[in-house]
């Protein structure tokens, strides 16, 4: 049976560059400039595009672009990864983050409190080599460290490396 991905939806040039840049934890007038959009309208411009994408959460637009090959690992703009391994928990809490769950759904599901989900979100960030969780969710998802079906129903129990190519894609 062949493994087939959520459809992504139909993004413009100016969409993807906008996901790409959230990806990357771009604060509004570095988006602006590297979209063109009126600094003003960045918060806008992101919110038409989570409403696109089918989310509200900008760290699980990041992850879901990653997954369709919209974002790509070097827009995530990985700084001074520490090369070590996430424990267990950071890696139920990094899945949290790729689902699109705030620090209470998490800590909830996970039986935590808030401030430890905070907390344990900052060390993921360090460990990872990142600033944002909106680039932690996109590494997460190149690099393998969670399965496709954190990003919810419909997504496959693999990783995004297993997932077949079509003929001819690079």
């Amino acid at each position: 049976m062949p493994i087939s991905l959520p459809i992504k939806p139909a993004l413009s040039d100016v969409d993807v560059l906008l996901l790409r840049q959230v990806a990357g934890g771009g604060l509004h007038p570095a988006i602006s400039r590297a979209t063109g959009i009126d600094e003003d309208g960045v918060g806008a411009a992101i919110i038409t595009l989570l409403t696109k994408i089918g989310t509200t959460r900008r760290f699980h637009a990041a992850a879901l672009g990653a997954s369709w090959g919209l974002v790509r690992r070097e827009d995530a703009h990985v700084r001074n990864p520490t090369g070590k391994t996430l424990p267990p928990r950071h890696m139920e809490i990094l899945a949290g983050l790729v689902a699109g769950e705030d620090a209470v759904a998490t800590a909830k599901r996970l039986g935590l409190t808030g401030n430890t989900v905070r907390t344990y979100t900052q060390t993921i960030l360090t460990t990872l080599g990142v600033r944002s969780r909106e680039q932690a969710a996109a590494v997460a998802v190149l690099d393998d460290l969670v399965p496709l079906r954190a990003l919810g129903d419909g997504w496959p129990d693999m990783k995004l490396s297993e997932v077949p190519q079509p003929a001819g894609a690079h």
